[in-house]
């Protein structure tokens, strides 16, 4: 073997490993990205949390944002008016819905990755929470949150809802 095709063979091998590389760059970029929605994610279902299990928080929340004028969202404004609750309980369901809405928006990019199981698990829940023959609380909450939710996640639960079964 002469040294052109050794120098060759080099080549080759090191064209190889750079493709290698790249394709190890694109998935630690895409494995960055869901680690940070992610954590994200679980921010904001703790924080909605919090909001929702801490009575004396929601009442401080509830004066401070009378006192500012801040209006009332329309789903906590129809269970005051429908369920006679109180403004701060119906923020703090409001608060309760926006953490389980985290855990959705967070998983559903991910469906195609789980067991089929799992997958028909989220699927009928999904349908339940917020179809038209589900849970009518969280219904409600979905109809009048959804133009503010992410875009992607409302449109896999209106075309889920929209499908028989």
């Amino acid at each position: 073997m002469n040294w052109e095709a050794i120098g060759a063979i080099g080549q080759a091998v090191s064209a190889l490993a750079l493709v290698f590389v790249l394709l190890q760059v694109r998935h630690a970029r895409e494995e960055m990205r869901r680690s940070l929605n992610q954590g994200r994610a679980e921010t904001v279902r703790q924080l909605h949390l919090t909001r929702a299990s801490n009575s004396d928080l929601a009442g401080l929340r509830i004066k401070a944002e009378a006192a500012l004028g801040l209006e009332t969202n329309q789903f906590a404004s129809e269970l005051i008016n429908r369920a006679g609750l109180t403004r701060s309980d119906a923020q703090r369901l409001f608060s309760e819905q926006m953490a389980w809405w985290s855990y959705r928006a967070e998983i559903i990019p991910h469906l195609d990755d789980l067991p089929p199981g799992a997958r028909f698990e989220i699927d009928w829940t999904i349908r339940y929470m917020y179809g038209d023959n589900g849970n009518p609380l969280s219904r409600l909450w979905y109809e009048t949150t959804k133009r503010a939710l992410s875009p992607d996640a409302v449109r896999y639960i209106d075309d889920l809802l929209a499908q028989p079964g």
